[in-house]
């Protein structure tokens, strides 16, 4: 209910209300899911495409984001092509199932980006949840600026598709997490940023971080992805996962490189 006081127009008060209500739900945006801390370790290592013996990780310290398949789009079809190589884990490890998605940038083989590929491509996410001990899912895919909006509508039916407890992430470039927030409104628990491996921009990216700033996204506050091969030399924010990336099987002594 609206008082209005003698001598002053309750239309301006009215408009102001609006105004700030408006701002207010506009400022509003999509944090780092904060249950993510008590579910996951704090550290994680990527297990890529080539056999991997993880069971020197203990699972106490350590989790597993391991690629589960890759989905590759062109014209009207989606080619998945499932994990070929071995992959060995201590029991008790907490495992992310990850879908690396590729498309075909030529111009007479672009993916159509249809309902059925969108629908298929999420059902082929939501299949990795069946496979052994996984307990979360991530995506990986470098949508370009035309890709965005078949990125957004997969996520949301990837999520439609998933139980509600079950964590949905996403890989980032850095580069999304210092520019425009075209991704806070996924459907996601968080966004890792994946600080190596920055092309053009790693000189530019990393003095913005050693100058103290923040990812300009909330999504991508919870995380950072680095390649030991190519370490970031940074200082971290207190209390945030790290995934961890190596460019050849991991072995025990790549953890030391860590600490």
């Amino acid at each position: 209910m609206i008082m209005q006081r003698r001598g002053t127009p309750a239309v301006g008060r009215v408009s102001a209300f609006i105004f700030i209500a408006f701002f207010s739900a506009c400022s509003a945006k999509n944090q780092v899911n904060p249950k993510l801390a008590a579910e996951m370790p704090n550290k994680i290592i990527w297990a890529w495409e080539r056999p991997e013996d993880l069971r020197f990780l203990d699972p106490k310290e350590y989790g597993v984001a391991f690629l589960a398949q890759t989905i590759f789009l062109e014209n009207d079809r989606v080619t998945p092509k499932p994990r070929r190589q071995s992959l060995e884990m201590a029991p008790g490890t907490y495992v992310i199932a990850v879908t690396r998605i590729e498309t075909n940038k030529k111009t007479n083989q672009r993916p159509n980006y249809s309902p059925e590929m969108i629908e298929k491509t999420a059902l082929l996410v939501r299949s990795t949840l069946e496979l052994p001990e996984v307990k979360a899912i991530q995506i990986d895919f470098d949508a370009v600026l035309s890709e965005r909006e078949f990125y957004r509508l997969v996520m949301k039916k990837i999520r439609e598709r998933l139980p509600a407890e079950t964590p949905l992430t996403m890989t980032s470039l850095a580069s999304w997490c210092t520019g425009d927030a075209w991704f806070n409104d996924f459907p996601v628990d968080e966004a890792v940023p994946m600080a190596f491996q920055m092309g053009s921009d790693e000189e530019k990216i990393k003095t913005y971080l050693r100058n103290g700033n923040d990812w300009r996204e909330p999504l991508c506050r919870g995380s950072y992805g680095i390649s030991v091969d190519d370490p970031l030399n940074v200082e971290l924010k207190l209390g945030r996962r790290a995934y961890y990336f190596n460019n050849s099987a991991w072995q025990r002594e790549d953890l030391e490189r860590i600490k």
